[in-house]
């Protein structure tokens, strides 16, 4: 979700897009515009979502995270979850938030 990272981390994302985590997820030059126009207006700084302002409390202003699971809240509330739980089947990955929060797509996380 947008919401989750702020503007500028956004910002930076879609202007690399040609080193994306390694790989090249480049996009035309329009579609990148509207794309970052979208995730900057939704961006946890810029009144996104509820979670969002929860997410960043403790990421200071300069820094520009990339990765939601790099969060300091992210990392404190997910503390407790073992290795062998993002190993499963079901989970596989920390990006998969919908495998715990089932209502994650509707922008909640509290369960």
């Amino acid at each position: 979700a947008p919401s989750m990272l702020p503007a500028r981390s956004w910002t930076h994302m879609m202007a690399n897009l040609d080193r994306h985590f390694g790989d090249d997820a480049s996009v035309e030059p329009k579609l990148a515009a509207e794309i970052t126009a979208y995730l900057v207006a939704n961006a946890g700084d810029q009144g996104g979502q509820r979670y969002g302002a929860k997410l960043l409390r403790g990421v200071p202003d300069p820094s520009v995270p990339q990765r939601i699971t790099e969060l300091p809240k992210w990392v404190k509330e997910h503390r407790e979850v073992s290795a062998q739980e993002w190993k499963q089947k079901d989970v596989r990955t920390k990006a998969n938030c919908t495998a715990c929060h089932t209502r994650a797509e509707l922008g909640y996380y509290d369960e």
